[in-house]
């Protein structure tokens, strides 16, 4: 049974300028900045949602993203359309239903995900190597990736894959209280589970989804 969710085009120059306007003197509205972004993007939203996790039980996800030739936007995925009015006009925003295609259908993805491993007995986290990078590490990020979207979607091969860290400077030092790596995935592969994709698709996976990680889209590859 699929599912309708709406998905808006918020461009990112919309969203610092509208973050300038409402507060001019404030640092924390960097493009770089995860709270910045999650601010953002909730600021679509009506501030009196009646939720104590609204981003959750709405459904809302996001994920920045560029097209060749056209300005950065974050996309947004939501269970809720947005009540930006004083922008909504510099918005494009659809109604679309999530279905998922048959079992064994080529799908080509995007997905923003939170590549970090987490080892159980402590605090420690460490980010997952990219393909070939580490000879010491057999988990490859595919691999790993293969885990995490295992009965979901199966025989992955990753395309391209690029890493940012937000909350922190080109040199790689903390500028505040908070970081977040974003791994930004694209690639191909076959439908396990319908079921369990459409229910990906809606809730997201992985963690830091408040901050622009969790967000998978697909289309059926030709």
């Amino acid at each position: 049974m699929s599912t309708s969710v709406h998905l808006t085009k918020f461009p990112v120059h919309i969203a610092l300028s509208r973050a300038s306007n409402h507060s001019p003197s404030s640092q924390g509205f960097l493009l770089d900045s995860p709270k910045f972004r999650h601010r953002a993007v909730m600021g679509l939203f009506d501030e009196n949602l009646e939720s104590s996790n609204p981003r959750s039980k709405h459904n809302i996800l996001f994920r920045l993203d560029s097209v060749p030739g056209h300005a950065p936007y974050f996309l947004v995925q939501s269970s809720i359309p947005v009540q930006a009015e004083d922008i909504i006009e510099e918005l494009e925003t659809k109604e679309i239903s999530l279905q998922s295609p048959q079992e064994g259908t080529p799908v080509a993805f995007r997905l923003a995900i939170n590549g970090i491993i987490r080892k159980s007995r402590s605090r420690e986290i460490s980010p997952v190597p990219f393909d070939g990078e580490s000879q010491e590490n057999p988990l490859s990020f595919t691999n790993w990736l293969e885990q995490r979207l295992s009965g979901v979607l199966k025989d992955i091969s990753v395309m391209n894959h690029q890493r940012q860290v937000l909350g922190t400077d080109r040199t790689g030092k903390k500028q505040g209280d908070l970081t977040v790596q974003i791994d930004t995935v694209d690639g191909f592969a076959y439908v396990d589970s319908p079921s369990a994709l459409e229910q990906i698709l809606l809730n997201g996976v992985g963690r830091a989804k408040s901050y622009g990680c969790g967000m998978l889209s697909i289309k059926i590859a030709q």
